[in-house]
């Protein structure tokens, strides 16, 4: 796994700018396989407008083992907000968009996917599409983006969680609270039981749930004695839903007997 962080700025005052660090390249070699790849992540774009502005792509080059995937996943300190002072400016990183693109029409997307990679790089399109800021105070707007980059299987990551998988290791955010909770199941004749939670790094009630089908892994949180949340994870693929609002995946890790593998990047929520 890589990380490399970007800053993002725009300074309202005469001809609008908004930019990126230095376009960097970084080659890794991926942990546990034989894949290798290199990373190149946007370099600087100017902001004519507010709407749709290109940036030159992800772009990526390399060879990858049999089963994997190389992905890119994109996260904002300010919540996807340029950020001056108690001013704000909106933005969403997208795949495509055009003159006719606005902040309130475009799709965002944080998550790029290269399924197989050669000498050549293969480039994928991002762009970021900026609200209206004609109306915003002069200043310098900045926010943060972490880039991670990793090698995941290509199928799907729970798939054989009985026969392969000795512990899970679950954190979610509530919106009911600031901190975060971390629980872990482990594997006793062929369920998984709560054997842990932890909230904000404090040790608490241990009454979660994880149940096994055909199709899914089902994680059930109580962060308080009234509320409760559900996580709904397909081992046919690389889906997973969240119900009710207010509750956020931050990570899921297994542990197949040589230590937690993150696999958070390898999944797609739905719902």
């Amino acid at each position: 796994m890589k990380i490399k962080k970007r800053i993002l700025s725009i300074a309202l005052a005469g001809t609008m700018a908004l930019g990126l660090m230095p376009g960097m390249t970084m080659t890794a070699l991926a942990d546990g396989d034989t894949s290798t790849y290199s990373l190149t992540i946007p370099s600087t774009l100017t902001v004519a407008n507010s709407g749709w502005n290109a940036t030159n792509g992800i772009s990526a080059s390399g060879t990858l083992e049999d089963g994997k995937k190389l992905t890119v996943i994109a996260s904002s300190n300010g919540e996807y907000a340029l950020v001056s002072g108690e001013n704000k400016v909106n933005y969403k990183l997208a795949e495509s968009g055009n003159a006719n693109t606005t902040y309130a029409n475009a799709t965002e997307k944080t998550a790029w996917e290269f399924t197989s990679l050669s000498d050549s790089a293969t480039t994928q399109t991002m762009g970021i599409v900026v609200e209206d800021y004609s109306g915003k105070p002069a200043g310098t707007y900045t926010d943060t983006v972490t880039f991670t980059a990793s090698v995941v299987n290509a199928g799907p990551v729970l798939a054989g969680i009985t026969e392969n998988v000795a512990k899970l290791r679950f954190t979610y955010l509530s919106s009911l609270f600031t901190w975060d909770y971390t629980a872990v199941f482990e594997k006793n004749n062929g369920t998984f039981e709560n054997t842990s939670v932890s909230a904000g790094g404090t040790n608490t009630q241990t009454n979660y749930s994880l149940t096994l089908d055909n199709s899914n892994v089902t994680i059930i949180v109580k962060p308080n004695s009234s509320n409760t949340g559900t996580f709904t994870f397909s081992t046919n693929n690389n889906n997973y839903s969240v119900s009710p609002d207010g509750y956020t995946l931050k990570k899921i890790e297994i542990d197949t007997g040589n230590g937690y593998v993150d696999i958070t990047n390898a999944f797609t929520k739905t719902s």
